[in-house]
């Protein structure tokens, strides 16, 4: 019972925590960190919808699901674009960011209904996230001594990034054969599994958005 309700209802509302701390700081957040508040807001929409379409209407909400994989993904190349301190112009950028746009596109039509688990975009989404994020930490390896780290909002953030994207990886690959072979009860404890990996995200949004400083 209590994971059922971590799953439905802690994870969920645990998101408003870093939206509120954000939103309150919004105004000398620095333009990465404004992204990610605009991602918070988004995924706490979208979560809103799919729960609506799913237990109240009792519908397949997984179109959202892909909707969301492309905008999460659009969002997240621009926050990295942005602390990788890379031009607005950058041509490495703009490629990745149609290329991804139009897989996911591609991907809904072609290849996984819309009615099934996009797989393949999470885990395109997840690799690049996780790169990403390996070359943000570098990035500051090299310019920035442990303690001043701990003390940078964008460090928490990445932080939350990859422990996500690198945890969930396994789970994204083969989730559509794990939901198709597994019982319910497995099932449930794989679910909190990515639960806990989202609530720890969020954790460290909040921490992030708390260092943010005028």
């Amino acid at each position: 019972m209590f994971w059922k309700s971590f799953n439905s209802f802690i994870v969920p509302l645990f998101i408003l925590i870093p939206i509120i701390i954000g939103l309150s700081k919004y105004k000398f957040l620095p333009k990465g960190l404004k992204i990610i508040c605009y991602f918070l807001i988004i995924t706490a929409l979208i979560n809103t919808c799919a729960t609506i379409v799913g237990r109240v209407f009792h519908t397949n909400n997984l179109p959202l699901a892909h909707l969301f994989t492309l905008v999460e993904g659009f969002m997240l190349i621009n926050f990295y674009q942005v602390i990788l301190e890379q031009s607005k112009k950058s041509t490495f950028f703009l490629v990745l960011k149609i290329l991804f746009v139009t897989f996911c596109i591609a991907n809904a039509l072609f290849l996984q209904s819309v009615f099934t688990f996009n797989s393949y975009t999470k885990f395109i989404e997840s690799v690049v996230c996780i790169l990403f994020s390996l070359n943000y930490f570098a990035k500051i390896a090299t310019q920035e001594t442990e303690e001043k780290v701990l003390r940078m909002p964008f460090f928490y953030f990445n932080s939350g990034l990859f422990l996500y994207f690198s945890g969930s990886f396994i789970l994204f690959i083969f989730s559509n054969i794990l939901l198709q072979n597994l019982s319910n009860t497995t099932m449930l404890i794989f679910w909190s599994m990515h639960s806990v990996m989202i609530w720890i995200m969020y954790f460290l949004f909040t921490i992030g958005f708390i260092l943010c400083k005028k």
